[in-house]
């Protein structure tokens, strides 16, 4: 009668999970002739060996100084049979990774090469993960990483995906020459770049954060017809790539139908990592046009590609914690996002990050840390971004315009134009003041940007301007602006209508701002003029007949309830007494503020005068903390 033991032994290593079955397979076929059967296991299987030793402790040991499986082959000889079951059938074999390993101890290069590109290429890393592409990298011969294309890629990619876009921009230009550094020249010479290369130095562009044109774009859109139909893994990489373009330029509407392409081709490739990429994309677009319930849905579908992925990812947790830490600051819960930068933000920010979510990041975790911690915390956050060599000079500039909106919603208007002026653009305060109808035309994000920091300093300094209500009525018009863009400006174009005691306009455009902020559900991009949502409602002319229904009430409550309680306000100065108190307050002359303000210097020392009257002071120090420990600067 034949022996069950064969088959118990078959079913219990059976039980084992692939990556260990894998480890027993090869330890069995190691160290032939020897009473030790000895196995050097690479740094992904680590893990693995630690667990297997652990299972059979009478029969496996793990080294872990010289990282070694070792068991007297005795011992191992008695899961034979069901190691040869393990052969014949599905073995653990079928893992590319053991498969190209195996190859690779043998000598057999050229059979590891070809499994490595059946198995990803290039995009391997987002496959198998960072640890075994590495690994498998490594045991490739120098020479041969040297002069193979797709070693060489796969060596830059996993350099990317480390935040070392340098090192990447090397490894391709050592490999393929200099003109490797010029995105357009490389697209351009389609007869001298094989396709594969032409698409990641595309792909190496959107780390880079560099601008594409739109003749460019053409050119990049005709690269895309080389790639067959079924290609599915490199045509989803295009469109992920052209993605990030879109959002760049703040084309929503093609950015999410760019989006839907690379979600179906990802999905056939199987590539959940991928797929989670495309994910975390559509949640910033959908937070770029204020919808809150669709960005929460995003971030599900997000977290269950996230969840298939069968490897370790770490970084790829970090990103995930920062969406859940997005969605619940716009819900009122600060704690979630001040953690995240307190105990995540060192390894998120040197790691891969993409120009969107990087923007994500900047927005939302400086708001908070301003708001939950200090302004000086904030800015400090800010300036950890500009260290890394690889930075360009837009993202640069994107953070010089966080740090203005930061000490634009401290009251710190001066220092905000310093920096302002400081940013190399046509756009400056001379070019705003005599714009109007041309910032309807405005394309540029960053022009955009530029152009709505200067209004929002004259709204401050000058709001009875003549020509700022047409300006704004301009930039609504521009249809390159945002949904949270526009509804800051429908916000400031009611608080200038109220200026200008056009009431009846000033009525409307809150209640449709209400409305809207009621529908979307994103409302922390009004946290910084907060003070003018309050003037609006304050007014018995505007606010008893707009804040009438439960949803406005209930909108303005969320909005106040990200602070402690309503920002104490002067129920003594005048606006303007307010605003000269505030120039005084960063340090300026009366000659200064006068010329910031279009008055004279006897019209601010006569506020000057009423605002210390009022107060109860002496002079300018005693009023400047007054004013502070009321809250009003």
């Amino acid at each position: 009668m034949r022996s069950p033991l064969p088959d118990l032994l078959a079913d219990l290593v059976d039980l084992l999970p692939r990556d260990e079955r894998a480890l027993l397979l090869r330890l069995h076929s190691s160290s032939e002739g020897s009473e030790l059967c000895t196995l050097l296991v690479g740094s992904h299987e680590r893990g693995a060996a630690r667990r297997l030793a652990g299972r059979l402790p009478r029969t496996i040991h793990y080294h872990q100084e010289e990282n070694t499986l070792v068991a007297r082959r005795s011992a191992v000889d008695h899961l034979s049979s069901a190691l040869a079951q393990e052969e014949c059938g599905t073995s653990s074999m079928d893992d590319p990774v053991t498969q190209i390993v195996a190859a690779q101890e043998i000598g057999d290069h050229q059979r590891a090469l070809t499994l490595f590109e059946e198995n990803g290429g290039i995009y391997f890393i987002h496959f198998h993960g960072n640890d075994a592409c590495l690994d498998v990298l490594n045991r490739f011969p120098r020479a041969m990483v040297d002069t193979e294309e797709t070693l060489t890629m796969a060596l830059a990619m996993h350099a990317l995906k480390a935040g070392n876009v340098t090192h990447a921009r090397y490894l391709m230009a050592q490999h393929f020459g200099n003109e490797m550094h010029s995105l357009e020249a490389v697209i351009s010479a389609r007869g001298r770049y094989p396709l594969a290369v032409r698409q990641f130095r595309f792909l190496m562009a959107i780390y880079e954060d560099q601008p594409i044109s739109n003749q460019l774009r053409e050119k990049l859109f005709d690269m895309l017809a080389e790639l067959p139909i079924d290609d599915h893994l490199h045509r989803g990489s295009f469109y992920n790539a052209m993605l990030a373009v879109c959002l760049q330029r703040r084309e929503l509407n093609e950015a999410e139908e760019i989006a839907k392409r690379a979600l179906y081709h990802y999905q056939q490739a199987q590539a959940h990592l991928l797929v989670f990429y495309i994910e975390l994309h559509c949640v910033v677009f959908s937070l770029q046009r204020g919808m809150l319930s669709e960005a929460e849905l995003r971030v599900q579908a997000a977290r269950k590609a996230l969840e298939r992925v069968p490897f370790d990812v770490p970084a790829d947790r970090r990103l995930m914690s920062l969406l859940e830490g997005v969605l619940a600051y716009e819900k009122g819960d600060a704690e979630y996002l001040v953690r995240f930068v307190a105990e995540e933000f060192d390894k998120f920010a040197y790691g891969e990050i993409w120009p969107a979510v990087v923007e994500l990041a900047l927005v939302y975790c400086s708001q908070v840390v301003s708001r939950q911690v200090g302004l000086g915390a904030a800015i400090s956050f800010l300036d950890k971004w500009r260290v890394q060599e690889w930075r360009s000079r837009r993202f640069n500039t994107a953070i010089t315009m966080r740090e203005v909106e930061l000490l634009q919603n401290a009251n710190r208007w001066q220092a905000a134009a310093d920096r302002l002026m400081a940013v190399q653009s046509r756009i400056n305060l001379t070019w705003v003041e005599t714009a109007e109808e041309a910032l309807s035309r405005l394309v540029d994000p960053i022009e955009i940007e530029l152009a709505m920091a200067w209004l929002r300093h004259l709204i401050q300094h000058l709001p009875r301007r003549p020509l700022l209500r047409a300006q704004i009525e301009a930039l609504l018009r521009n249809e390159h602006i945002g949904e949270r863009d526009r509804g800051r400006l429908r916000l400031w174009a009611a608080y200038l209508a109220r200026v200008h005691r056009d009431m009846t306009r000033a009525r409307h455009l809150f209640a449709e701002l209400l409305d809207e902020l009621a529908r979307i559900g994103v409302i922390t991009h009004l946290l910084g003029d907060i003070s003018l949502v309050d003037a609006l409602v304050d007014d018995k002319r505007v606010g008893s007949q707009v804040v009438s229904t439960a949803e406005r009430r209930a909108t303005l409550r969320k909005l106040h309830g990200f602070s402690p309680g309503r920002e104490a306000k002067s129920t003594v100065l005048t606006a303007q007494e307010l605003r000269v108190l505030r120039l005084v307050a960063e340090g300026g002359t009366n000659k200064f503020v006068a010329r910031q303000l279009r008055l004279s210097e006897v019209t601010v020392k006569f506020h000057l005068t009423n605002t210390y009257r009022k107060m109860g002071c002496r002079r300018r120090s005693e009023a400047v903390a007054a004013a502070r420990s009321l809250g009003w600067l």
